[in-house]
């Protein structure tokens, strides 16, 4: 009897002590990476925020640009600048010679799109439509020719292109297509990037209007999807009247390019932008790593406060263990199990807690074991036990009493229709919808 004291004694008080050393290792594990957080953050937070801090003089810099912009734009206004404006044939290079009226003869010849297995046609005297697919008559295509005269006059180089073609190459699709035109033709000017293209592929139903970079700050993704994708210019396409949905469109676009500031007003969007994200950056950086140290210091402090509440209450039992020893028959071990068995670090034992950050939490724990303890007890989703018809939450609380008839329990769930159109979930569904890919790109 005595060897079965001594086989059954240390089997649950070993328990005891390794769930207690588990404990007391995984606190120590988790301060040590909390503290590897802290100093790596407050390393970060000091070596951008105080000792480089290159913050100001980047922002000092989108200052200066924007003020000197912003002096050019005057000046433009005023007149004290004038715009470089060139000849047609200087803005054109070899395509046109001059400022000459609008050629009612045809000079077309094809070229091939790289990487695709298309062509276009291009009228050497009117490079600015490529009508393959039919859809312009006479008078729109003049209207592009002669809006394209009026950029060449007042900006630097730039230009409207518009295409159509009946249906995309092989492989392809209308962002890919377009970018490629744009690339090959070199729509605007080479330096400035100040072209644009607004391709439409008439049986595919898509159109999309490409944006050179240096018009993006004047036409971001946004603005082109507002041109293109405008209601009124939709119905006319879906109406099969073309030329009205064309004419809208180009109005628009070329409002926007043809003025003397556009040049500059798209670079000082687009320095407008840097400057945003800069601080965006800039200043999310800091909350970020303010916020990491804040909270890995306080979870620190709590974890060496829960470490020193762990050892008390493991002291404790020991303690009570060493009395229950000394009080109780040697020959009479489960008396001496069920004593151990009524101690807090049994409980928390039982209630399988993995780490303890607080004296709250170690009551938790204690309450949970006691729960436990109960033969009649069985563990519920989200740490929740259920005793007899009694529900109670992972910190022992009371959520019902009447657990069989509550919506707790998931058999009383139901994702029948009462309205009996067909059954289906409560919570609806997807309508199975899909999305264009960019914000320069439509259809009808």
């Amino acid at each position: 009897m005595s060897r079965s004291i001594q086989n059954d004694r240390p089997s649950l008080s070993q328990r005891i002590t390794n769930h207690y050393r588990s404990l007391k290792r995984r606190n120590e594990i988790f301060t040590v990476i909390l503290l590897w957080v802290l100093l790596s953050c407050g390393f970060l937070f000091t070596l951008f925020f105080i000792a480089d801090n290159r913050y100001p003089a980047k922002m000092t810099s989108y200052n200066q640009q924007l003020y000197t912009l912003q002096q050019e734009r005057t000046d433009i206004q005023s007149g004290k600048t004038d715009v470089a404006t060139k000849s047609f044939d200087t803005v054109l290079q070899e395509n046109l010679d001059n400022l000459k009226e609008y050629p009612q003869q045809k000079n077309n010849y094809s070229i091939t799109i790289e990487g695709t297995n298309s062509n276009l046609i291009i009228n050497k005297n009117n490079i600015f439509v490529s009508d393959n697919a039919a859809m312009l008559d006479g008078p729109m295509k003049k209207k592009i020719y002669d809006l394209n005269k009026l950029l060449a006059a007042s900006t630097n180089g730039a230009q409207l292109e518009v295409v159509t073609v009946r249906s995309l190459p092989n492989g392809e699709d209308v962002e890919s297509y377009a970018n490629k035109i744009f690339n090959q033709l070199g729509i605007g000017n080479k330096d400035e990037n100040n072209g644009i293209l607004y391709l439409i592929v008439l049986d595919d139903r898509k159109f999309r209007l490409e944006v050179g970079y240096g018009l993006e700050g004047l036409i971001p993704d946004g603005t082109a999807d507002n041109i293109i994708n405008d209601d009124t210019v939709v119905d006319a396409f879906k109406e099969e009247r073309y030329v009205a949905g064309v004419n809208q469109v180009v109005d628009q676009v070329f409002a926007l390019m043809n003025t003397k500031t556009a040049l500059v007003d798209s670079k000082i969007n687009q320095v407008k932008e840097q400057q945003r994200s800069t601080k965006f950056s800039h200043w999310g950086s800091f909350i970020l790593l303010l916020f990491l140290m804040i909270t890995s210091l306080f979870f620190i402090i709590k974890l060496i406060r829960a470490k020193k509440t762990v050892k008390q209450a493991y002291h404790m039992y020991q303690e009570q263990l060493s009395v229950y020893s000394k009080a109780i028959d040697q020959n009479d071990p489960k008396l001496l199990r069920e004593k151990i068995k009524q101690t807090d670090f049994y409980y928390i034992l039982l209630s399988g807690t993995f780490l303890i950050l607080s004296k709250k939490g170690l009551r938790r724990a204690i309450t949970r074991g006691r729960l436990l303890r109960n033969p009649a007890a069985q563990q519920k989703a989200f740490g929740r036990i259920l005793i007899g018809d009694t529900l109670y939450s992972n910190n022992g609380d009371i959520l019902t009493t009447a657990y069989l008839a509550s919506n707790y329990n998931s058999s009383n769930w139901s994702d029948d229709d009462s309205s009996g159109s067909g059954g289906g979930s409560s919570w609806g569904s997807f309508g199975g919808g899909s999305s264009g890919g960019g914000g320069a790109s439509g259809g009808w």
